[in-house]
């Protein structure tokens, strides 16, 4: 990275999830209720990865193979270890059953219990059975999983059978533990047109009733792409029916390599990735989602899978490495935006704004023609911001130079500015001027008598983020 006159004073010190006491940010413990992949190999590193929550699927058809008789084991070993560690599980209520539906493959993937009475008892007694189970130790459940998607709901996906299957479930699931957290949606297509009519179409039937939070998945080659209209008319939805509904952004990934018979077959998988190219990717999504207010960000996955559902297929989506379980970039990125976006990280609602320009573009700061993407953020009363160009991921970073006029409501704190690459973890000192013009025309002289607004003159830029904060709330390695 051109560092273009800035300072490196030292890495960042990350934290632990069993120091943080809460954030937004999660990772996928996606797929165990199938075995594709090894848990063995989270352990060792999860507290170090400072998340705070935890996807993981139940798996109906792992747990009842005998109708009425239900082993709770292999769930229970994941859902404790992830507990110890500091992280929050949420339950993903999830699949058909062989057992009660004869056409059900062997993980009930793709058939939900909605059809005849037998599937849908067998069901209530699962879900009975599971919450009386989990309720001293869980307290989030999500319905389902991508019902919009044909792939998860045969033999075709209906928001008002959906819905159905969401009211079925919260009926014995409240009886046993009546202040537990319930999550619907799980909707596939994230905020696309189509994803906003299902969405619509679900609210319609009543989903909001029964419901506290809404997941959504999000899976583009370019996170940035449409969110300027789609955000919007999510949020809409959301007032419409019920304003208080929150909104997680509950699964989105991309592999770090496609062995050839993959390609196609899954999210993502038909572009360039690389290690370094997921690591940029994970970054733009969790910066862009929690600046547009979702209330947690996951990602898809800690670790690879040694095949993906029935193809016998490796897929490299995790943040460990499936040889040997040891950290990807995508991993140290993670650790590092868990660590400088825990709680008390909100959005700035306008405390403070930035102009950010490329330099190159022209002389005359107003001329900046190249398209830029900035989060405003702060933590207590101390702004974080991040910035990149919203370009490809799968290009290779070209650092410019760029220059950022700040203005701060005069109750924030920027006064020992520093800049943090969440990539490698490094961390540098900055200058800045105060401008005291009152406009920012070049002829203009300045106010002696001004306090001015901040500006850096020569900030890096690229496709991958950066982030400017205070050193008060940054903790460097001894």
């Amino acid at each position: 990275m051109e560092t273009f006159g800035m300072k490196k004073i030292g890495n960042l010190k990350t934290k632990c999830s069993t120091s943080i006491k809460s954030s937004r940010i999660g990772v996928g413990f996606e797929c165990l209720d199938r075995d594709m992949w090894d848990p063995n190999q989270a352990w060792p590193v999860l507290d170090a990865l400072g998340v705070k929550w935890a996807r993981v699927q139940t798996g109906w058809a792992k747990t009842e193979k005998e109708e009425g008789i239900y082993d709770f084991a292999w769930l229970d070993e994941i859902v404790d270890k992830i507990i110890e560690r500091g992280v929050t599980p949420w339950l993903s209520l999830s699949y058909g059953n062989p057992v009660y539906t004869e056409d059900a493959p062997y993980h009930g993937v793709g058939k939900p219990p909605v059809y005849t009475d037998r599937e849908k008892t067998g069901w209530h007694n699962y879900i009975t059975a599971l919450v009386t189970h989990y309720k001293d130790r869980v307290s989030y459940y999500e319905i389902w999983n991508e019902p919009d998607l044909l792939s998860f709901f045969k033999p075709i996906p209906k928001a008002e059978l959906y819905v159905q299957l969401v009211k079925q479930t919260v009926e014995p699931l409240r009886a046993i533990q009546p202040d537990a957290k319930v999550i619907g949606g799980a909707i596939a297509w994230g905020m696309t047109p189509w994803s906003m009519k299902y969405f619509e179409d679900c609210l319609e039937a009543g989903l909001h009733n029964y419901i506290d939070i809404v997941t959504y998945h999000g899976y583009k080659t370019v996170p940035e792409r449409h969110t300027t209209q789609e955000y919007p008319a999510f949020r809409n939805l959301i007032n419409k029916y019920k304003p208080e509904l929150e909104y997680w952004q509950g699964e989105s990934g991309i592999p770090s390599y496609v062995p050839d018979e993959g390609k196609g077959k899954a999210a993502l998988t038909e572009m360039k990735v690389s290690e370094e190219i997921q690591a940029r990717m994970l970054m733009r999504r969790f910066l862009l989602e929690i600046g547009n207010g979702s209330k947690m960000v996951s990602y898809f996955q800690i670790a690879d899978f040694g095949h993906y559902a029935t193809l016998k297929v490796a897929f490299y989506y995790g943040i460990l490495r499936l040889k040997d379980g040891s950290p990807k970039p995508s991993y140290f990125a993670l650790q590092s935006l868990a660590t400088l976006l825990c709680d008390p990280i909100e959005e700035a609602y306008g405390r403070f704004s930035c102009h950010l320009s490329v330099v190159s573009d022209s002389k005359d700061l107003r001329a900046s023609k190249t398209p830029t993407w900035q989060v405003n953020l702060c933590k207590g009363n101390v702004p974080v911001y991040a910035w990149w160009l919203p370009d490809s991921v799968s290009d290779d970073p070209q650092w410019g130079k760029a220059s950022v006029a700040v203005w701060l409501r005069n109750d924030l704190k920027l006064d020992d500015p520093v800049v943090i690459n969440p990539a490698t973890q490094e961390v540098f000192s900055v200058e800045y001027s105060m401008d005291k013009r009152t406009c920012a025309e070049d002829w203009m002289d300045p106010d002696p008598d001004a306090e001015g607004i901040r500006f850096f003159d020569a900030l890096p830029i690229s496709n991958s983020p950066l982030i400017l904060t205070d050193r008060s709330i940054v903790e460097l390695k001894d």
